[in-house]
């Protein structure tokens, strides 16, 4: 759906990631400076501590991946991240673009306001902790790489396991996969003379 901003001179945009990990929390953070409140969910306001790499823009779902980095994580919350019993990686995501007014801060009233930007999956993630010597403060950063769903669906296989076993329960009088083992490790020489 497309967004008509034709009707306003100069519009603020602002991403809101939501962040569901499993056996843990759904987190929801923006990079407004203030929290703020859409679909009936509350984002943290996490302002110039959050950074998200820039996207293309097409009409078509595209496979592309997005970065996400949100810095000034107080240590005793790294351990949360790493934590195996609910693991980040696999986590799914999902960043919405918001239009506001900007000079007064108001939510733009237009159909598809907020409107959704990206929905994948984590697939890695880093945490870097740079050390000021002098001043002795440290800041952690956690960078989240998210693949696309459109890239996950292009990868996926779909298709029945063709083992004898398997076939046999499915179709017990169908011989056709009898040969299957024997065939399996053999060497054919396609086109030869």
């Amino acid at each position: 759906m497309a967004l008509d901003l034709s009707a306003y001179s100069a519009i603020q945009t602002n991403l809101f990631v939501r962040l569901e990990i499993p056996n843990y929390d759904i987190l929801r953070f923006s990079d407004l400076p203030y929290a703020y409140t859409i679909n009936a969910e509350s984002y943290d306001g996490l302002g110039q501590l959050m950074a998200v790499t820039d996207t293309t823009n097409e009409l078509r779902a595209s496979n592309q991946e997005v970065s996400i980095s949100i810095s000034g994580i107080p240590d005793t919350n790294v351990i949360d991240i790493i934590d195996k019993s609910h693991p980040l990686k696999g986590s799914s995501l999902i960043i919405y673009r918001a239009f506001f007014n900007p000079t007064d801060g108001q939510l733009l009233a237009i159909s598809g306001n907020p409107a959704q930007k990206f929905e994948g999956i984590v697939s890695n993630f880093d945490i870097t902790d740079d050390l000021s010597m002098g001043d002795n403060i440290g800041t952690v950063t956690l960078t989240v790489v998210c693949t696309s769903i459109v890239q996950i669906l292009t990868n996926k296989v779909a298709g029945r396991r063709t083992n004898p076993t398997d076939m046999k329960q499915f179709f017990p009088t169908d011989v056709s996969f009898d040969n299957v083992l024997a065939l399996e490790n053999s060497n054919f020489n396609f086109g030869a003379k």
